[in-house]
């Protein structure tokens, strides 16, 4: 009894709210052609009492929204709307989230979503305490982030928090940045394998289908094809261990270890990461090299790559922008400079 007592006081004091992350006017566009879709990001609570969720654009039709935790969405009541960018009107549009209660009862928030037309030249940088709003440099993906005193963070960790920077457009490109790792997540799933900070190059968005098959979802979760990462993936038995330096290629799940490097809590490390076409050949194929070093913010640049990687292949794919990714871990990224591979 004293159990349900303090489940009902809960369900009765909680109040039921959306909450939309990263503001109530949002942007789209302004730096290009980035991927299919513009994610508004939020959680509705109490999910518990939720019987369905949707969103509909300039008060049209509702679409269902999932609300349960499952990969892209981290926690319960998280939702992540993919609205079709070709939907857009140019200008101003209204994005309805919607809560339908299981007592009868609805609610409903609405924000705005400004279509604009830009683009993201090459080169490009990005200067976190120069920076009003992440959305002005860049479109967040997954998650929910924020800027802080050491660059841009992840406010809430989970599966793959990404922060979007450039066009579908770029080819070759060669990022420099810095991370601060703050702390991992206690456990990941199977589906997460182990934590992961780094960049996903030529990523252009998620998918439904494809050479891999996904299945459809509200958010889609299809993560592949992209490039390639080039991160820090740490053992999912056993993440005390140094993470290694990993290749993850961009048409399958079978990446490549360089070795380990050792992160210490709170301290800045600099590394640079580069994909090139070496040649594209008759058969469709893409073969890339990605090359990838790490090393303390506080010494010296080495000269040499911790490693690099040729990928041949007709999948992968050979042009996006840059995302920023922390998977099931705290991390801060710093300032961000890339240029183009003549």
């Amino acid at each position: 009894m004293g159990l349900q007592l303090a489940g009902r006081h809960e369900r009765e004091t909680f109040a039921r709210e959306i909450e939309i992350w990263h503001g109530e006017h949002q942007r789209v566009g302004h730096l290009g052609d980035a991927q299919d879709d513009f994610n508004l990001l939020g959680r509705v609570r109490p999910w518990q009492q939720v019987d369905r969720l949707t969103w509909s654009l300039n008060g049209g039709e509702e679409f269902p929204l999932c609300f349960r935790a499952w990969r892209r969405l981290a926690a319960e009541g998280d939702f992540n709307a993919d609205i079709p960018v070709a939907r857009l009107h140019k200008g101003p549009n209204a994005v309805t989230i919607r809560a339908y209660f299981r007592d009868g009862q609805s609610l409903r928030r609405t924000i705005t979503v400004r279509r604009e037309s830009g683009t993201c030249e090459l080169p490009y940088s990005v200067n976190w305490n120069r920076t009003r709003d992440p959305q002005d440099v860049g479109q967040y993906v997954d998650g929910k982030w924020k800027l802080s005193e050491t660059g841009l963070r992840t406010a809430e960790t989970g599966y793959d928090r990404l922060f979007l920077i450039g066009e579908r457009s770029w080819r070759d490109y060669e990022v420099k940045t810095s991370l601060m790792v703050h702390g991992l997540d206690d456990h990941t799933t199977p589906a997460s394998g182990g934590h992961g900070v780094g960049l996903i190059l030529r990523f252009a968005g998620h998918v439904t289908g494809g050479p891999r098959a996904f299945p459809s979802g509200q958010p889609k979760w299809g993560y592949q094809p992209f490039g390639a990462i080039a991160w820090l993936r740490w053992n999912r038995r056993n993440p005390s261990l140094a993470p290694e330096l990993e290749f993850y290629p961009g048409d399958s799940d079978r990446p490549t270890q360089y070795g380990r490097f050792p992160v210490q809590q709170n301290r800045r490390y600099a590394f640079r990461a580069r994909c090139e076409t070496l040649d594209e050949d008759v058969r469709g194929e893409n073969v890339s090299r990605f090359s990838f070093k790490i090393w303390d913010a506080a010494s010296a640049e080495p000269e040499p790559w911790s490693w690099q990687h040729v990928q041949r292949s007709a999948i992968a794919l050979s042009r996006g922008g840059v995302a920023l990714v922390a998977h099931h871990a705290d991390a801060s990224f710093g300032d961000l400079e890339v240029q183009p591979v003549r």
